[in-house]
């Protein structure tokens, strides 16, 4: 299940704004917006271009873990 108040939490954290996010992965920002509120859930492709943006884990963007580091 996808966490939009982990995403949210992580633009928070790093002062970017959802316009820069979405233009970044190839979304509109309404999308991003739709996110981060919950009302949408993000296709994997989506989540996985996220977490490649933010240097996470996808388990971390998810929610299934407290650890953002990605396993390589």
């Amino acid at each position: 299940m996808f966490s939009n108040e982990r995403l949210k939490s992580l633009r928070l954290q790093r002062n970017i704004t959802q316009k820069a996010i979405a233009d970044a992965i190839g979304v509109s920002p309404v999308s991003l917006q739709r996110f981060e509120y919950g009302t949408v859930k993000p296709k994997l492709d989506t989540v996985i271009a996220l977490a490649d943006f933010f240097g996470v884990s996808l388990d971390y963007l998810v929610g299934r873990t407290d650890k953002p580091e990605v396993n390589r």
